[in-house]
């Protein structure tokens, strides 16, 4: 009788510790999530104003320094979308995937479509009308060619454009692959701080005459962006 009465209480003494352990695993979660979040509302942010800053002409906000390159015209609008598609993965995230599913894929395969168009632009060497489309870049010593962005920027918004596109496909294993490209992204962010930090323009990804180099809150907005696809 003592042997079955321990055993019942030893099983329910399990369940009450399964339970408050899955119930912290889902605070920590909703935790990332709303990091996630606030992540991607300052994203959003930061790239309405760096559209701002070339309408207006602000070049602390286009550029920060004069001697730097600036963050494309196209790129803050590729921020605004990116922004937009990490929140509506913690949307997603939380049970609200059926409201959020039509949205997310438009947005990923716009995303995927402009900078696709951009790749394909760079390694042919053609004009494709979008460099200067809205409005004129100057350029800059580190500026390869007016208007197009850095390979690396390509990149990077393309794997945010597949986060998107693995959301909407519901992949199995889907917070490990987004954690995935979010390292992936927050490290070439990283790198390109890091380039700037010691002065060393190859890690800021200028290729003299090939590759553009990547603006400096273009390279912070991607660590934020990669946090937040890695809480996901």
């Amino acid at each position: 009788m003592c042997n079955h009465i321990f055993i019942v209480t030893s099983i329910y003494s399990n369940e009450g510790l399964t339970q408050k352990t899955a119930e912290k695993a889902d605070v920590r979660h909703l935790g990332r999530l709303s990091l996630a979040r606030t992540f991607s509302l300052t994203v959003v942010l930061a790239g309405l104003a760096v559209i701002a800053g070339w309408i207006f002409q602000i070049g602390v906000l286009t550029s920060i320094s004069p001697s730097w390159v600036s963050m494309k015209f196209t790129t803050a609008i590729a921020f605004v979308l990116s922004g937009i598609t990490l929140y509506l993965l913690t949307k997603a995230r939380t049970g609200e995937f059926d409201l959020v599913q039509v949205a997310l894929s438009m947005i990923s395969f716009t995303l995927a479509l402009l900078m696709g168009l951009f790749i394909f632009s760079a390694f042919l060497r053609v004009h494709t009308g979008l460099e200067d489309l809205f409005v004129i870049d100057p350029g800059s010593p580190t500026c390869v060619v007016p208007g197009r962005p850095s390979m690396l920027t390509m990149l990077n918004f393309i794997l945010i454009a597949v986060a998107g596109m693995l959301a909407v496909f519901n992949t199995v294993k889907l917070s490990r692959k987004l954690r995935a490209i979010g390292i992936i992204v927050g490290s070439i962010g990283l790198i390109a701080i890091i380039g700037y930090i010691s002065g060393t323009p190859v890690l800021f990804y200028y290729i003299a005459g090939f590759n553009t180099a990547m603006a400096l809150h273009t390279a912070a907005l991607f660590v934020l962006l990669g946090i937040g696809l890695a809480c996901i």
